[in-house]
């Protein structure tokens, strides 16, 4: 078991790391990552106006530009944590600020400056793509044409319980139409993701919601939605039955992730060998309530030769008596235990 002490410990110098060490792009044009602190040395990547960068030090290579006759003095720097093969380069940071734009950037996300805990909404934000009045229009029915699922680093679900959910044309709150409803569980791609307010209800503690909208792509057509996605697969081979077993949770962490703070509301996905789902359970009640569990900290697995059952068992290790929930799977069908 991890140590909760070292944990907060570790997340309180990350979050001290991190607000620290954060500047914005102030460039109209953007800012080019080179390999080397020289404006001659390769590109690495181009950064729009407004993203955000880490920097991971400071080179003391200082100089002066001129941009339309203004004077902009600087240095060479290295930043990292600008895309997702963790890269470092180097920037000159006469074009970086402090300062937070209105709306910044960190890869395929946009952020708006009132989402941050120093700007809480009172009250609590309401989930436009489950709400009555969108959900009693007539809209054309969005289905995943694929039989099978896309298996690869990003496997992304939107799980339907017993509502369909409602997509829009974009993420404007104020100009809101909806363009079709999902009333199946779909896999589907997170294009972007728009993280605009948070809300508190003063009157309970720490009753906390988000508004966020991801743009996802469905048979190569963009949707928005704001309603939570599942974006938290473990894949479990089961070779005895030539089948597979996604263990899909709702993923979350500290400022990007925005669920519940930790990675709840499970269920089970089952393929055949060609990667078609052959049997789809409803979100399991069992909550694994550790932020930073890995596999082995929530997940069991056993192939029962006696039975010819393949044994599931999901737990929570942090609370005074350890929960589990037992689940078999034969092949064709789960049975709780």
């Amino acid at each position: 078991m991890k140590n909760p002490f070292t944990i907060i410990l570790f997340f309180l110098i990350s979050i001290t790391n991190y607000s620290q060490d954060r500047m914005y792009v102030s460039a109209e044009n953007g800012l080019n990552i080179r390999e080397k602190p020289s404006f001659t040395s390769n590109k690495i990547r181009h950064l729009p106006n407004n993203t955000m960068v880490m920097i991971s030090k400071k080179t003391g290579i200082k100089l002066t530009l001129k941009d339309n006759s203004k004077e902009i003095n600087g240095e060479w720097i290295k930043i990292y944590s600008f895309d997702e093969n963790n890269r470092q380069g180097y920037v000159f940071d006469g074009f970086l600020t402090i300062d937070t734009p209105e709306i910044w950037y960190a890869d395929k996300s946009a952020y708006s400056k009132t989402y941050s805990h120093k700007n809480f909404k009172k009250g609590t934000y309401n989930q436009q793509s489950s709400l009555k009045k969108y959900l009693d229009l007539s809209l054309p029915i969005v289905e995943n044409t694929s039989k099978s699922l896309e298996i690869g680093n990003d496997l992304n679900f939107i799980k339907i319980n017993n509502t369909p959910v409602v997509l829009f044309d974009s993420h404007n709150i104020e100009k809101l139409k909806p363009i079709g409803k999902i009333k199946k569980t779909s896999q589907v791609k997170i294009d972007s993701t728009f993280f605009k307010e948070k809300y508190r209800d003063f009157s309970k503690p720490w009753s906390i919601s988000f508004n966020v909208w991801n743009r996802i792509i469905i048979n190569g057509k963009p949707y928005y939605t704001d309603y939570d996605i599942h974006d938290s697969p473990t894949i479990e081979v089961i070779k005895e039955l030539n089948q597979k077993v996604l263990i899909v949770g709702q993923d979350t962490g500290y400022d990007s992730a925005y669920h519940l703070g930790y990675p709840e509301y499970y269920f089970l996905l089952f393929l055949n060998e060609n990667n078609e789902v052959i049997f789809e359970s409803k979100i399991l009640d069992i909550t694994i309530g550790d932020e930073f569990a890995m596999k082995e900290d929530f997940l069991e697995i056993n192939w029962n030769e006696k039975t010819n059952n393949f044994e599931i068992t999901l737990f929570n290790q942090y609370e005074t008596e350890r929960k589990e929930l037992k689940i078999n799977w034969n092949g064709k069908e789960i049975k709780k235990l």
